[in-house]
């Protein structure tokens, strides 16, 4: 028993770690899901702008390649807003993500009867990236005179009395790149001085923490835990809280082999190192 605790195929990990993705999959238990003060920060900003009738600007800027767990930040963002009536502006610096914003716009609206054009619009996709960002600041209007389906900015209950980025109450990005560091924060924040919340992958999450110290950015949803956070928030399970179970039980199985061949080690493989 011991050479074989001493020398566990990897196979059988591989098969343990199979079974903590299926199982929990195939189940229904829930995990307890404790938001974090980042993500709370953005829950409590629109919380505020929903108390006086504010309106936000969403860029959905991300690809079908994160769609796991960006899609369900947007989701939850876009309850949220509806069920306390803030009007929403939708765009997108990145073309892959027209698609997606469309399907979260939809399912959204459809669910909480949000109207376009006076509960929210979208749009689109335009070129320019910083350009546009720039832009934006100093005419919205002129930037985008129309929606992503022809209906003029300036005659469109959400948009009408929007004439710069300054006047959204608040301004999130859904990335999945470098746009809310590299276009948002330096085109955007720091030139307008809006109020700035992000959602990304968790990969990028790390890289983002400076600008949330030095205050560009009052809060952030980091990959599918910060997605699930958020749906606890509005309390709305969607897939991220779903995508909690398989991910947190293979963490704990990779958890718990690491401390068994720790242990094993100091007990035994130290000493059979030391008789060679």
């Amino acid at each position: 028993m011991k050479e074989f605790l001493l020398n566990i195929d990897r196979r059988i990990i591989f098969v343990f770690v199979a079974l903590g993705v299926i199982l929990p999959a195939l189940t229904s238990f829930n995990l307890p899901i404790n938001p974090t003060p980042n993500v709370q920060s953005i829950y409590d900003t629109i919380e505020e702008v929903g108390a006086k009738n504010g309106t936000i600007l969403i860029s959905f800027d991300y690809g079908p390649g994160s769609f796991p767990e960006v899609q369900p930040m947007a989701l939850a963002v876009l309850r949220h807003c509806f069920k306390r009536n803030v009007k929403v502006v939708g765009m997108c610096l990145w073309p892959q993500g027209v698609g997606l914003a469309q399907q979260a716009l939809d399912t959204a609206s459809k669910e909480l009867n949000a109207e376009y054009g006076s509960d929210y619009v979208f749009l689109g996709f335009k070129t320019g990236y910083h350009s546009l960002v720039i832009n934006m600041g100093h005419d919205f209007h002129g930037t985008f005179p129309q929606d992503l389906h022809g209906n003029n900015t300036t005659e469109l209950p959400v948009t009408e009395d929007i004439n710069g980025l300054a006047d959204f109450d608040y301004v999130i990005c859904l990335a999945s790149g470098n746009t809310p560091d590299g276009v948002w924060i330096p085109y955007g924040q720091e030139r307008y001085k809006f109020k700035f919340g992000i959602g990304c992958t968790a990969v990028m999450a790390p890289d983002q923490f400076p600008y949330l110290q030095s205050g560009q950015m009052n809060g952030m949803m980091g990959g599918l835990a910060g997605a699930a956070e958020y749906e606890t928030l509005v309390q709305a399970s969607g897939t991220a809280t779903e995508g909690m179970r398989p991910q947190s039980v293979v963490h704990l199985i990779i958890i718990a082999f690491i401390i068994l061949g720790n242990v094993m080690y100091f007990l035994y493989g130290r000493q059979k190192g030391g008789a060679q």
